[in-house]
């Protein structure tokens, strides 16, 4: 589902997230999640192992694992991911995560449902959301 352009920040963030989620799984290697952001052309994928997500990989974390040497290729997701990542339900208005992202100084949030990612939500989606407010 692509993201619906010009909503309003008291409409569920379900109206804005970007579904279905890209995931990885816990033993990908750097290099596997550096191809599954480029293919989605993504900046964060959530990383799964069997009881739900243990965490995300964001461009961010990529780029400064690469930055200190990491060969990408014997580096797993899980020795990347961030573990305490900040996410949303589907029902919560999208000002509600904007604020829950500055907060935590977070670009990427999944959204969460009965422990499965069904969503992600990027600074860029609250900047369409943003824009279109702007422009009523």
């Amino acid at each position: 589902m692509v993201p619906t352009p010009g909503g309003r920040m008291t409409d569920p963030v379900s109206s804005l997230m970007s579904s279905p989620v890209a995931s990885v799984d816990a033993d990908a290697t750097l290099r596997e999640v550096a191809e599954t952001l480029a293919a989605n052309e993504i900046g964060a994928v959530t990383v799964l192992v069997e009881d739900g997500i243990a965490g995300i990989v964001s461009e961010r974390d990529l780029v400064a694992h690469l930055a200190d040497g990491a060969n990408p290729d014997h580096l797993l997701a899980e020795d990347v991911l961030t573990p305490d990542f900040v996410s949303a339900a589907p029902d919560e208005t999208v000002l509600a995560v904007a604020r829950r992202m500055m907060a935590a100084r977070v670009r990427h949030v999944p959204v969460v449902e009965g422990g499965e990612p069904v969503g992600m939500v990027s600074l860029r989606d609250l900047m369409e959301v943003l824009l279109g407010e702007l422009e009523r």
